[in-house]
């Protein structure tokens, strides 16, 4: 038995068990002998000398990411500027193997607070440290290029959120073979997606979205909205009862209809998943609401102002299909939006692209993985 000490945002988020069950899934099938995970939730754990000292002993390899974890939280307190909350000292005194496995520049883009002094230098030092280190895409490589980072010792790699397993669920009150267009929004962080002021930003976006899948539906002959929040407690179905009053009776939010898969939980995560898997479409705010539903064969398109949906959708060569909230008004039209719907749901060679594209990254994955269990044959 092998022990992976695995560090990354293991809170309160769909999106982030489906990357950390994708992670284990992935790693455990490379390897020919048992693992086993301790979770290190990244935004409420300090690495300090002591907790240094006991991983060096008792682990077999240190895992950061995936996930956006190149991001400052001020009321973190982090002492790296980034996700990984290690001193310099600290990173140097580690022994057992460093792996900094897919991670992502998570910068939102109307945020302008920017990044601690410190960060630019501790990312090299942590790759310098690591056995391994990539990062989940081409924009994010690009990013810490151009902070100092090498060129020549980072991968990109597949957000392994792509790979989490999907089991059977119920929707309650739907039927099969009824169309169904999954939405989904995010909620927190408002006045960092949307351009001032946000409020009134956000409201417009809805009515164009809102009018753009109302015109969808009546094209398809009738169906529902499946509203898929990853974090409950309202945070993102706060705008619900803004969807549902311009939506009527095609309005269906899993958070109310399916209470029971929240709050966001590692042991549900496969149920969560087979609701992305039952969609005909779904459209997505947060990073893994497109990166889930690809893994499973659900077309996609990104929904937004984060350039971590546009990074990913170039990543599997769907640049298209993005609804992209930066320049608004521009492109967020109703029947600019409508447009981009239909340009992916009536792409027949989409779902076979999508397929080999699917294929390739798996294989990247793979290789990159293998590499990885084999750190710990020392």
């Amino acid at each position: 038995m092998k022990r992976i000490y695995h560090v990354g945002g293991w809170h309160r988020n769909y999106g982030d068990f489906a990357l950390q069950v994708g992670e284990m899934r992935m790693l455990r099938a490379a390897s020919s002998e048992p693992l086993e995970f301790v979770p290190v939730n990244c935004q409420t754990t300090r690495f300090h000398r002591d907790l240094v000292d006991m991983i060096n002993d008792d682990g077999d390899l240190l895992l950061v990411g995936g996930g956006g974890m190149v991001f400052h939280r001020p009321e973190d307190d982090s002492l790296s500027g980034w996700q990984f909350n290690i001193s310099l000292e600290d990173l140097e005194r580690l022994t057992l193997p460093l792996v900094v496995y897919g991670i992502g520049f998570n910068k939102f883009y109307f945020d302008d607070r920017g990044f601690k002094p410190q960060m630019n230098e501790h990312l090299q030092a942590t790759q310098a440290k690591a056995a391994l280190f990539s990062v989940r895409n081409q924009g994010t490589f690009d990013e810490l290029v151009s902070r100092g980072l090498s060129r020549e010792r980072m991968e990109i790699i597949p957000d392994p959120g792509m790979f989490a397993p999907a089991a059977p669920v119920t929707l309650p009150g739907i039927a099969k073979d009824e169309f169904k267009l999954g939405l989904n929004w995010a909620g927190d962080r408002n006045f960092y997606r949307f351009p001032e002021p946000w409020e009134e930003t956000r409201l417009k976006v809805i009515d164009a979205l809102s009018a753009a899948i109302r015109k969808l539906l009546d094209r398809q002959g009738g169906g529902r909205v499946v509203f898929i929040p990853h974090l409950s407690e309202n945070i993102d179905s706060e705008v619900a009862p803004l969807f549902k009053e311009r939506l009527g009776a095609a309005w269906y939010n899993v958070e109310e209809e399916l209470p029971y898969l929240y709050p966001a939980s590692q042991a549900q995560l496969p149920l969560f998943a087979g609701i992305y898997q039952q969609m005909n479409l779904v459209v997505g705010m947060r990073g893994h609401s497109n990166i889930v539903p690809f893994g499973l064969g659900t077309p996609v398109v990104g929904l937004g102002s984060h350039n971590k949906n546009r990074f990913f959708l170039a990543q599997i060569g769907a640049e298209h299909a993005m609804i992209n909230t930066q320049n608004y008004p521009q492109g967020c039209s109703a029947e600019e939006m409508f447009g981009v719907l239909t340009d992916v749901l009536d792409d027949k060679g989409l779902a076979e692209r999508l397929k080999r594209r699917f294929a390739e990254l798996t294989a990247v994955s793979a290789d990159f993985n293998a590499r990885t269990v084999a750190l710990m044959d020392r």
